[in-house]
């Protein structure tokens, strides 16, 4: 039995974590739940095939972030593989979030006999109905918190996100399929890189089943072979055959998947995920970096027009409106207030077609964003999402009163004072050896739900040592550390060191950090 250094192990144990040496070890395939343990997927899969064999047209509608775009693309792969009859449609922001009816429309003239929601839908029962009545069987897969439940059969979990769900229920169709073992457990290995972007890029906490998902999909993504994904990894400065953190993936992967359903059309994703060729694969890839940059010109501006709006440094929660606001840009900029002014932000644009304020909020560590809404449900036109993400619609009118609402609600349930994402852990540097920092990597990936850990160095002492790094010393010990706030994009994570009286905070570590 390996040793678990102390300061890992304390971290752990804070974490609940009953089992340090399973956390540690390498994930295996054997590691994930059985498929038929989630909610619907025992009574979807046996449809899922009998319509695939039947040769019935199958439409599936997702969403037009990542988790959308990939998930629709893991399930339209794998129903493909079993001949079924697909069409994906993924709206355009301006349509709004959500199936409509007027999607439903659509589809049922385009001969759709069955309609798979990915990532939506769990609470369109209006639409649902009205696809019922015009004689087609839905099945919605969805993650996000039930509000209104739509009467039909669903594959619901909040375990995973969308695209975590579509591989489960992917497994689900092939373990019941004729497809060799060989054949399937490589499918569902290259479907296991989508599911790990998807699950980072969502915001979804990286524990328990979906923490070992995204560590077997990252080793996969690292090994992968699809132009288009391994362009995107290099423009992002992802080493070649290294394991891509959790941060590369939120930082460098996710904004260019993004990018297409924030200032272009998600199908973009799609297709370079589909083409044929590897040159055809890495010239989609690039489009893909040409539409991150111009979000990342847009977001600029608007980011700096958002920042002077604020007046009021002590807010407690901020719902920010501007009509000319792209509507694309809303949730990243709700993002970026979050992490500036520390609290839980909404960012609302205009929606021409209804004349409503839409947009999309982000929340801070201890306050749940949909339970917070359930509280605002008044004053809101609709709303949807899960504890960090959320969108909401609600007439310009009402925008005044939905801030105060939130307000209030962020006033009566505050977050807690201290998380464990702040506890600190007392850490010698005599025991920062190789061993240590691998264990230090085996607790990746980093994110919600697995922060990355804190240690305090006792009576340490701080020198400059270039403009971003520094040396921390303790007796003949020393570290090298980035200093300041700002984080750093090294091998394991990020390196935040604050001196406060003789102790020193150290948050994670550069891989050179051992070295004098």
């Amino acid at each position: 039995m390996m040793h678990v250094y102390r300061p890992v192990l304390e971290v752990l144990m804070q974490r609940g974590v009953q089992d340090p040496y399973t956390f540690l070890r390498p994930s295996r395939w054997a590691d994930l739940p059985e498929p038929s343990t989630i909610e619907g997927v025992a009574e979807a899969v046996p449809f899922l095939l009998r319509t695939a064999r039947d040769g019935l047209k199958i439409t599936i509608f997702g969403d037009y972030d990542c988790d959308g775009a990939l998930s629709s693309a893991i399930l339209e792969a794998t129903l493909l593989r079993l001949g079924a009859t697909v069409d994906v449609y993924l709206p355009h922001r301006d349509e709004g979030y959500g199936l409509s009816e007027s999607a439903v429309h659509r589809f049922s003239r385009s001969g759709t006999k069955v309609l798979i929601t990915i990532d939506n839908g769990i609470n369109a029962a209006g639409p649902v109905r009205l696809a019922q009545r015009l004689g087609m069987r839905v099945v919605v897969i969805d993650h996000h918190q039930i509000e209104t439940r739509a009467d039909t059969q669903a594959v619901w979990s909040d375990e995973f996100c969308a695209a975590g769900l579509a591989y489960m229920v992917s497994s689900a169709l092939l373990q019941q399929s004729n497809l060799a073992m060989e054949l399937r457990e490589a499918f569902l290995a290259s479907l296991s890189r989508l599911a790990a972007i998807a699950s980072i890029a969502d915001c979804v906490p990286l524990a328990g089943a979906t923490r070992t998902l995204t560590r077997l999909g990252l080793a996969e993504l690292s090994r992968t072979s699809h132009a288009g994904l391994r362009k995107l990894m290099d423009l992002g400065g992802i080493m070649r055959a290294k394991v891509p953190s959790a941060e590369e993936i939120a930082f460098r992967i996710g904004p260019r998947l993004n990018a297409a359903g924030r200032v272009g059309h998600p199908i973009e994703v799609l297709r370079m995920l589909k083409a044929r060729t590897p040159e055809e694969q890495s010239r989609m890839a690039l489009e893909l970096d040409r539409l991150n940059l111009t979000r990342r010109r847009l977001e600029k501006e608007a980011l700096e027009e958002l920042t002077s709006m604020v007046n009021d440094r002590e807010q407690s929660a901020l719902v920010l409106y501007a009509a000319h606001w792209r509507k694309g840009l809303a949730g990243i900029l709700a993002s970026r207030a979050r992490e500036r002014f520390g609290v839980p932000t909404f960012v609302l644009v205009h929606d021409p077609h209804t004349g409503m304020a839409v947009g999309s909020g982000r929340s801070i560590e201890g306050i749940s964003l949909i339970d917070a809404l359930r509280s605002c449900k008044a004053v809101l036109h609709r709303y949807g999402g899960h504890q960090q993400a959320a969108g909401v619609t609600v007439a310009v009118e009402a925008v005044h009163a939905f801030r105060q609402a939130l307000k209030d609600y962020v006033a009566e349930h505050p977050a807690p004072l201290e998380t464990p994402s702040l506890q600190c852990v007392d850490l010698d540097l005599s025991a920062v050896t190789p061993p240590f920092y691998e264990q230090l990597r085996a607790m990746e990936p980093f994110g919600i739900g697995n922060p990355v850990p804190t240690f305090r160095v006792r009576a340490a002492s701080i020198h400059p040592r270039t403009e971003k790094f520094v040396t921390v010393r303790q007796g003949s010990h020393e570290l090298k550390a980035r200093g300041g706030g700002s984080f750093g994009r090294e091998e394991l994570g990020t390196a935040l060191v604050a001196l406060n009286g003789s102790s020193a905070t150290l948050v994670n570590f550069v891989p050179d950090a051992r070295k004098p």
